[in-house]
């Protein structure tokens, strides 16, 4: 497929001195940043999972909340203990 679009100069520039960086011509560079993006999940994607399973659980997100709350105050904590013991 080609596709042909319109940009603006300073894009066009930035956009030659990254594919010179990168060691590729513009329409390979171009090629890559498309490619990668159709082949990376999106963030709505890698959520999906843990969105259906918070639906199915029947915690509310005041529970959710209090659970979130409660482990980075863990996490905080042993840190808290590592620190003390490398001083």
């Amino acid at each position: 497929m080609t596709i042909t679009i319109d940009i603006a100069p300073e894009t066009e520039e930035k956009l030659q001195e990254r594919a010179r960086k990168s060691g590729a011509d513009v329409a390979e560079y171009v090629k890559g940043l498309i490619d990668k993006d159709l082949t990376t999940p999106s963030l709505d994607e890698i959520l999906r999972p843990l969105r259906e399973e918070f639906q199915v659980s029947g915690m509310t997100e005041e529970e959710l909340d209090t659970l979130v709350d409660e482990a980075r105050e863990e996490v905080w904590q042993e840190r808290q203990k590592t620190r003390r013991k490398v001083s």
